[in-house]
């Protein structure tokens, strides 16, 4: 079911893991009329219903990616509907599929949506995206996950997609590149994994940052 955030930002998910402590796999539309644009983010697979939903938004237009291996069903969707695939450049050279554009830390896509790139985050780079809109939202791939009972991380809180540190080869640069986030203006985060903080984000992103890293 695709699932209504706020503003012109949409969900839908996948349900993984253990069937005592499931999780959400996530993925997201940004519908921006003024330029006859509607992005999918990170975007997994879609029942009829869903694409039903998404079409009565409008037809996808392009596909954006957090990072190399988050392609999921972009090819099927790009084949459906014409999207038009991009990824941030510095992930060319390991690009999964053919990249039909690309965007770089600080671009504005849209004029609506932000790249930011998270270098140093864990075991790779990662770009996020940071909608404005009334009421900032932040995306975001593998680099930190929502409420996920898997690992013990409860719904509000922000955690580290394996909830093992010792992934991370430099928890100092870690900490910097999230720190990093904290300068830019939103309210919730969105995760590829867990659940959304749709209010008062950036307190759970400190709150993350003071006890682990």
């Amino acid at each position: 079911m695709l699932r209504h955030l706020y503003g012109n930002v949409y969900c839908w998910k996948e349900r993984h893991g253990k069937p005592e402590t499931p999780y959400d796999w996530n993925s997201y539309a940004i519908r921006i009329d003024r330029a006859n644009v509607l992005a999918l983010v990170d975007p997994l697979s879609l029942t009829d219903a869903e694409i039903r939903q998404i079409e009565a938004i409008g037809t996808p237009t392009h596909i954006l990616l957090t990072c190399n291996w988050h392609l999921r069903e972009g090819e099927i969707f790009r084949e459906r509907w014409g999207c038009k695939i991009y990824l941030n450049a510095f992930g060319l050279s390991e690009a999964e599929t053919t990249i039909d554009g690309t965007f770089e830390d600080g671009d504005r896509l849209w004029d609506t949506i932000e790249v930011i790139h998270i270098p140093h985050a864990g075991w790779t780079e990662e770009t996020a995206f940071l909608v404005e809109q009334e009421k900032g939202l932040l995306i975001v791939g593998d680099a930190v996950c929502g409420g996920r009972a898997d690992i013990g991380i409860p719904k509000g809180e922000v955690g580290i997609f394996t909830n093992q540190l010792e992934a991370i080869s430099d928890r100092g640069k870690a900490r910097k590149s999230l720190m990093g986030l904290m300068e830019y203006p939103f309210d919730a985060i969105c995760f590829a994994h867990g659940t959304p903080i749709r209010h008062q984000a950036k307190a759970a992103l400190q709150r993350f940052l003071d006890t682990n890293l």
